[in-house]
């Protein structure tokens, strides 16, 4: 089994996070209905971290990679 890179690792752990920040939301939407408007704000923070990591991770192919 190959090494990972510290870039993979950190991709992993944002990743993981994301589904924590997931699982925690559907948990209080399902156990505690009065915190909606908190679940429905980590929602938006994972969607910002989805975006935030496919940035990230086609950061070559949106910009040239002339002069970087």
């Amino acid at each position: 089994m190959p090494a990972r890179t510290r870039e993979q690792t950190i991709v992993l752990t944002m990743e993981f996070l994301n589904f924590l920040i997931i699982l925690w939301a559907a948990w209080l939407v399902w156990r505690r209905p009065e915190r909606e408007r908190l679940a429905f704000r980590l929602l938006v923070i994972s969607c910002l971290l989805m975006a935030f990591l496919f940035f990230i991770g086609s950061h070559g192919s949106l910009i040239p990679g002339v002069n970087l």
